[in-house]
């Protein structure tokens, strides 16, 4: 009779432990506000590398990259605030294993863009390109088989998430 006074008390803690954790729509909303912000941020970095490096870069170019370093320290803070989103819990496993994993792959993507952003950075703040012209087609490439790469994560991440809308009828 004992074990009855303790039942309510063990189903109510046993409850709350399904119900810790994210709703489903809550979950893919604060994951798709922090992604948000780094995908625009990184975003802006590609648009201000295209207006900023000219199709052809010669040694005569005068190339101001101002603009450019502070939007890879903007991408760079938005990205790393993304990071937050692996530690939310969903309270559908499903979803968050799902999510977690695609987020990863799009954390690992933008660092590597940024990593490449940065390296292009350098490249043309301390006019390293004036006196070696030849690794503008590397570094352009490499940038933009990197951003290629992030937009694919971005995709990916954007189907996870996508696969716990709860569509209404």
């Amino acid at each position: 009779m004992k074990l009855l006074k303790f039942l309510p008390l063990a189903l109510l803690l046993t409850s709350c432990s399904l119900f810790s954790g994210l709703s489903e729509v809550e979950y893919n909303n604060r994951v798709v506000e922090l992604t948000n912000l780094a995908s625009t941020a990184i975003e802006q970095t590609a648009t201000l590398y295209n207006e900023t490096i000219p199709n052809k870069v010669t040694e005569q170019d005068e190339i101001d990259i101002s603009q450019m370093e502070t939007a890879y320290e903007e991408a760079t803070k938005a990205l790393e605030g993304t990071n937050d989103a692996l530690n939310m819990e969903s309270r559908n496993l499903e979803q968050q294993n799902a999510v977690q994993t695609a987020l990863q792959t799009y954390l690992s993507a933008g660092e590597l863009y940024l990593e490449n952003y940065n390296t292009v950075i350098v490249y043309y703040s301390n006019s390293t390109y004036k006196d070696d012209v030849t690794k503008v087609e590397v570094y352009d490439e490499s940038l933009h088989t990197s951003y290629t790469t992030f937009i694919e994560a971005n995709n990916d991440l954007v189907e996870a998430l996508d696969s716990f809308v709860i569509e209404e009828e």
